[in-house]
């Protein structure tokens, strides 16, 4: 099996690292920026391709991993110039579109899937470095993706299985995982440094808490690893915080650690906060209802 990329950015060159050096025969690469074909093609032991019908020519797997609003037209592209034919697999590796925008190709016979790393790529060295612990998202229906199911145990990762009606909701957890834990972060840097902290100095103290709490909802579930005021039903520690925001005169954040607050509340009533009494008390300071 020879896997063959259109498009060379960091993910697709890390990606093709990553296979040749699990042995797996990598065809070549093609982009329009021939320096990002050379580069990868390079690292890769490949050839870097004049055009995308050059690559599918010499390749039994075509990935399209160009810009998302890309794919779509890339692969309509390829079956127009018949480059595409039926003992392709063709895919993707956007998180966000599933294997639906691929029709062109499943209509010409080929199997056609997305492919998806759960990981934040930013540098191409970090990428290849991840990689070996990052699972993958595999969505299809075609019985010949159990080769890409296949490909991927050769390299040890793991991989979900989706539905093409699970792909929406899956790459929307995949952003509040990722994106929006980068804006709660942010948030709580912002408190450190109204309280006079340093935002960055302050990231690194809470980091051991941060991680803690990570692994622990790793190892009992988010309601059991709940802790701090909210899970005791302390409302005097949280009438407290409220009038520590007061005081520093953020709305925004006043405004995000309620809702957060309320969300805390209803999670911590599946398990760890039993006294219903106190937990009406803690629903009635977070929504303003405090001396």
């Amino acid at each position: 099996m020879r896997i063959g990329f259109i498009g060379a950015g960091k993910v697709a060159t890390a990606f093709g690292r990553y296979l040749h050096g699990h042995g797996v025969a990598i065809g070549g690469y093609y982009d329009r920026h021939a320096e990002k074909s050379t580069h990868a093609a390079a690292a890769t032991g490949s050839q870097a391709c004049r055009d995308g019908a050059q690559l599918a020519a010499i390749s039994d797997v075509v990935l399209i991993t160009t810009r998302d609003d890309q794919i779509q037209p890339a692969c309509e592209e390829l079956c127009r110039q018949e480059a595409i034919q039926a003992h392709h697999c063709v895919g993707h590796m956007s998180g966000a579109h599933g294997s639906l925008i691929l029709d062109a190709a499943a209509r010409r016979g080929a199997a056609v899937f997305s492919l998806h790393p759960l990981q934040a790529f930013a540098q191409e060295e970090k990428a290849l470095a991840d990689l070996a612990h990052t699972w993958f998202s595999l969505e299809g229906s075609d019985p010949r993706l159990a080769d890409i199911e296949k490909l991927m145990a050769r390299t040890g990762n793991r991989c979900l299985r989706l539905s093409s009606q699970g792909k929406p909701l899956y790459h929307l957890a995949a952003c509040i995982f990722s994106n929006y834990l980068v804006t709660l972060l942010a948030h709580g840097m912002r408190a450190l440094e109204k309280g006079g902290i340093d935002p960055m100095q302050g990231f690194e103290a809470m980091r051991p808490l941060i991680e803690g709490t990570i692994a622990n909802i790793a190892r009992l579930g988010p309601a059991k690893a709940l802790t701090g005021p909210i899970a005791r039903g302390d409302r005097s520690t949280l009438a407290h915080h409220l009038q520590a925001l007061a005081a520093a005169q953020d709305a925004e954040l006043k405004a995000l650690y309620t809702f957060m607050g309320l969300k805390t509340l209803d999670l911590a009533l599946q398990d760890v906060l039993k006294e219903p009494d106190k937990a009406e008390a803690v629903r009635k300071v977070l929504e303003g209802n405090y001396p």
